[in-house]
């Protein structure tokens, strides 16, 4: 069964991400900032990341570029309420597959969820716009 780490401040949208897709069967764990995912991941491992790009501390892009340098390689899904247009490149480097503009549709980010998980690591797609 896969596991996800979703990485988000606000409450509510924490709440309807995990919500949204705990009924495709993932293990789910859910951290405010990103700092609290790291310890997190220090002992234990995840099959993907959904993250904010705006969090307190270090941003969600900050983490994912974190992760894609570290041991913890995995594919990253970005949500934000702000454009990321200007930062395709990094957003490429930092192993991000998708990118969901606020409010997004959560049977699109499940599909996503779903093809970024049974993408091989070679072959998962750059980061591209979503819904």
């Amino acid at each position: 069964m896969p596991h996800l780490l979703i990485v988000e401040d606000e409450p509510t949208t924490s709440w309807a991400l995990a919500e949204g897709l705990s009924d495709d069967g993932y293990t789910i764990d859910t951290f405010r900032t990103a700092e609290d995912a790291q310890r997190w991941l220090r002992r234990g491992t995840s099959d993907l990341v959904i993250t904010d790009l705006r969090l307190p501390g270090i941003s969600g892009l900050e983490f994912a570029t974190k992760l894609a340098r570290g041991r913890h390689a995995q594919p990253v899904i970005l949500v934000s309420a702000y454009s990321v247009d200007d930062q395709t490149e990094a957003l490429d480097a930092a192993g991000v597959v998708a990118v969901f503009s606020k409010p997004f549709q959560i049977d699109a980010l499940r599909r996503s969820v779903r093809g970024a998980l049974d993408a091989p690591a070679t072959r998962r797609a750059p980061a591209r716009r979503a819904a």
